[in-house]
């Protein structure tokens, strides 16, 4: 990992930035080694670091989506920092209502689901026809902590994102269109495969 990242993960700590865990980074190296794709799609840039771990892991070009201008200010330093923002296009707003526009006429081999968890399912399924045959969309935290398996008593704050990821859980154990590996690492992660 460059300096870049390392400062990254530490200021993350301090500043409870929610980026990429140690675990889901493992897992989206291995897969990115693996699968070569060359074209990403992320929902959730952050401060870009997950999308800096993918450029340096892959020769593929990203589009990005993050709600946040300070954010996404930040993530455009860090491409720079590293040389890698001629393969990114970023783009600043409510992916509720620019991933249509985002992908249109546009497919993707890697789709990297890093936004609102109680938006999960949306995505997935807005996406889910612009991504090529044995491609693969990656879900991160999909086990919140363990509340969403777990029969444990759900803070109200919660309740939201944990509903949401149940639905979502059961709607792509279900699906006919993927197949999916549940890694319990980290926050839990979901590797879907379109099949």
């Amino acid at each position: 990992m460059n300096d870049t990242l390392n400062e990254i993960r530490k200021l993350s700590q301090v500043d409870f930035l929610p980026i990429l865990s140690p675990e889901c980074e493992e897992v989206l190296i291995d897969l990115l080694k693996k699968y070569k794709p060359t074209s990403i799609l992320e929902i959730g840039t952050c401060v870009g670091y997950s999308s800096s771990i993918m450029l340096l892991n892959s020769s593929a070009h990203i589009d990005t989506i993050e709600i946040d201008k300070e954010r996404q200010d930040v993530a455009k330093n860090v491409w720079k920092s590293q040389n890698l923002q001629d393969r990114v296009s970023a783009y600043l707003g409510d992916a509720n209502e620019i991933l249509k526009d985002v992908i249109k006429d546009k497919i993707y081999d890697f789709v990297f689901l890093d936004g609102p968890k109680s938006r999960y399912l949306e995505h997935l399924n807005a996406v889910i026809g612009n991504v090529k045959s044995g491609g693969i969309i990656l879900a991160d935290d999909v086990l919140f902590f363990g509340l969403v398996k777990g029969e444990e008593h759900v803070a109200h704050k919660h309740r939201t994102i944990v509903r949401h990821l149940r639905e979502f859980l059961q709607n792509i154990e279900q699906r006919n269109d993927v197949d999916v590996e549940m890694i319990q690492k980290g926050n839990g992660i979901a590797i879907i495969r379109k099949k």
